[in-house]
């Protein structure tokens, strides 16, 4: 060898032992239970330290100080300070502790009896380690998810949790140590666990990367989130909160309306900054700055901004509805469009590995604001669209409008995960959905044929409950509404006293997720040839009565016999907006539908009394139809006569029958012609008579 070859292997050699010498490796501890362990990581796969180690690289020596089963609390069943593990983690003298405990803390054998002695034990533990290095760095882990399908998790271990969680982050900021929310990267993905408590190998990887962005920040390029960009609506007349990405700890900078906005990047790379209040008006630019890019946002309104969510009669398209073609032809500069397009629809087809990746990964919805050209009109939401061409051009406010729907998904499948787990019916079947009989018979047929090559147990679907809420909504909770569009109930006709249930857990989830108490403004359903859709509609009736700033528009009128998708969608369109313009914009119009109010019994009729109209009318001056009159044995009887006097209808009693109810509208496919002096149907309805 030659000797100036020596020399240079020499030299690196010396180079590296110094390198060595001068920055020692960080030593990394990873205190925790089971989940730490690896306990649900098949044979080859890595467990989350593993996988740190190698984000970290060999400046870091990462060890695995986990026992599974162990708890935070001294006095619990299997403590973990009474471990070898512990005394490992401590003769270690790690230089970083990541501690994630308080799983098993959980178990009733722990939290009925020691659960006063937490914050005490944990701040022990921390203790314990800087005595051992005082110059270390700790870190704490939120708890990782225990999902509904845990066979302890309504008898205690769902609240007990929910205890511990809210304990943890005053643990850190009381002892001065950092948090690390682990949570938030897994609580949407029961995919990844499989036993409804110990993540795999996939949930390990989320957990090394969380970990590692906390240990050495991210580094990422200047980004906005995706329900911003040019053409968007803000709200108007409140703060707007513009958020993105960056680096972390990042300057950011904000141009806007000739001022000058700042802010940072947090540990995790996420920005926002507020915009103050401002009128109706427009377009703006808003030009955001980091130290190295910039991106520019153009052609931004203020306005209104509504929210249009459902199944598939909400996302029936403008282009198939009857009445549209001018629609289609007018020019609305003041309307700008957001449709989220599903990443495959829910046809009766098998869906491939990478199409069930990508939904599992909640990677569902992908769109973009743009103009209301013919194109973009012709393929966003009929009555959407209509709602808003209707309520700009009344108005002349610029108006926002989201498209977020599903054909055939279920109410289950828009609620937030929580929500769901807190009530005891339903935190009952949304981890078993697909066998509950709780899911209506398509919606579980229909998932099983879509998910026919699926290899995981929890495999995710767009009727999955709660999916579309963490796919879909969890991307539009930072945005301010002006109200909810809703259509659906459909996919939950099979059992209307659930959908009571769900339809008020959805209007409670949204607003308190949201954080705006918004107006609903919903679709009754139309009529079908379907049995159990007129107590349907009838219960949808009473929930508009039931729920504080709901509003109902009808749509049995224009219903098909044998079409769930009947495609008069403008007329529903209008209809929500005459609301929105009665009780959002306070226009002086007669809006809402007539609804029942009180009878009068005489000898020989009934007088029947409708709020919501001054003069009661018949479509097309017709003869009046819908009634039926109820016997105390069941039978039902055509009405001799009926007679219209300003709000009531007069019915004409049978002889010698005693009359239990009546009903209107209440053939599942009904030609029932009662009308306002608005020209608005009225509803289904059934009321009993004393």
């Amino acid at each position: 060898m030659h000797l100036w070859i020596r020399k240079i292997i020499l030299l690196t050699t010396m180079v590296t032992w110094c390198t060595v010498m001068v920055y020692p490796q960080k030593k990394v501890a990873c205190i925790g239970d089971s989940i730490t362990k690896g306990l649900g990581i098949k044979n080859g796969d890595k467990t989350y330290p593993e996988q740190l180690q190698e984000l970290l690289g060999s400046n870091y020596d990462v060890q695995n100080f986990g026992f599974s089963g162990a708890t935070l609390l001294r006095k619990g069943h299997k403590p973990y300070v009474e471990t070898p593990e512990y005394k490992q983690a401590l003769a270690f003298q790690p230089d970083i502790a990541v501690i994630a405990l308080g799983i098993n803390d959980t178990d009733p054998r722990n939290w009925p009896n020691y659960g006063d002695e937490f914050e005490h034990d944990y701040s022990l533990l921390i203790s314990d380690l800087i005595k051992t290095n005082p110059h270390i760095s700790i870190y704490i882990c939120t708890l990782t998810p225990i999902f509904s399908g845990h066979p302890r998790f309504l008898s205690g271990t769902r609240d007990w949790y929910q205890q511990i969680s809210l304990l943890i982050p005053k643990i850190a900021k009381n002892n001065q140590v950092k948090l690390i929310d682990i949570n938030g990267q897994l609580k949407s993905r029961i995919d990844l666990f499989e036993d409804n408590i110990h993540p795999n190998a996939a949930g390990a990887t989320l957990i090394a990367k969380q970990v590692n962005r906390a240990l050495t920040g991210v580094v990422q390029p200047l980004s906005i989130d995706l329900n911003f960009g040019d053409h968007m609506v803000l709200q108007r007349n409140r703060e707007n909160q513009i958020a993105g990405k960056a680096s972390s700890h990042e300057s950011i900078t904000l141009h806007f309306n000739n001022k000058v906005y700042q802010g940072e990047a947090n540990e995790n790379g996420h920005w926002s900054i507020f915009l103050p209040s401002m009128p109706a008006g427009g377009p703006y630019e808003i030009v955001i700055e980091s130290q190295k890019q910039e991106v520019k946002i153009k052609d931004v309104l203020f306005g209104d901004v509504y929210l249009a969510s459902g199944q598939s009669n909400m996302a029936f398209e403008l282009k198939h509805a009857l009445s549209s073609d001018s629609l289609m032809l007018i020019n609305a500069p003041q309307v700008r469009l957001f449709k989220n397009t599903n990443l495959v629809q829910t046809n009766a087809t098998s869906w491939d590995a990478t199409t069930l990746e990508k939904i599992n990964n909640l990677d569902f919805f992908s769109g973009r604001w743009s103009l209301p050209t013919k194109e973009n009109k012709a393929d966003f939401s009929a009555i959407a669209y209509a709602f808003a061409f209707e309520i700009s051009s009344k108005t002349n406010i610029p108006i926002g409008i989201v498209e977020l729907d599903v054909p055939g998904s279920n109410t289950e499948s828009w609620i937030d995960r929580t929500t769901l787990e807190q009530d005891n019916l339903l935190a009952t079947y949304i981890h078993n959905w697909r066998k509950s009989d709780f899911i209506q018979d398509f919606c579980r047929t229909r998932s099983d044929q879509n998910l026919a090559l699926a290899t995981q147990k929890y495999q995710r679907h767009p009727y999955d409950p709660s999916f579309n809420f963490e796919a879909g909504v969890v991307h539009w909770l930072k945005t301010q509404f002006t109200a909810i569009l809703w259509y659906q109930g459909e996919s939950n006709a099979h059992n209307i006293e659930l959908h009571e249930l769900l339809f008020k857990t959805l209007v409670s989830s949204w607003r308190h997720q949201l954080q705006q108490h918004l107006p609903f403004y919903y679709v009754q359903l139309s009529s079908i040839n379907r049995p159990s859709w007129p107590r349907f509609r009838d219960s949808q009736r009473k929930l508009n009565q039931q729920i504080e700033d709901t509003y109902m528009a009808i749509s049995s009128d224009v219903g098909d016999s044998l079409d769930v998708h009947p495609k008069n969608k403008v007329i529903i369109g209008k209809r929500l907006a005459n609301l929105a313009l009665a009780h959002t914009y306070k226009y002086q119009i007669n809006a809402d539908y007539p609804s029942f109010k009180y009878y009068k019994k005489k000898e020989k009729t009934i007088d029947v009394y409708f709020n919501n109209s001054k003069t009661l009318i018949t479509r097309n001056n017709q003869p009046l139809q819908g009634f039926i009159l109820i016997d105390n044995q069941g039978f039902t009887h055509q009405p001799e006569r009926l007679s219209i006097q300003k709000n009531r209808v007069t019915i004409d009693l049978p002889e010698h029958i005693i009359i239990t109810e009546i009903r209107y509208a209440y053939s599942p496919y009904t030609t029932a012609n009662l009308e306002n002096e608005s020209g608005v149907p009225a509803s289904t309805c059934s009321f009993k008579i004393d």
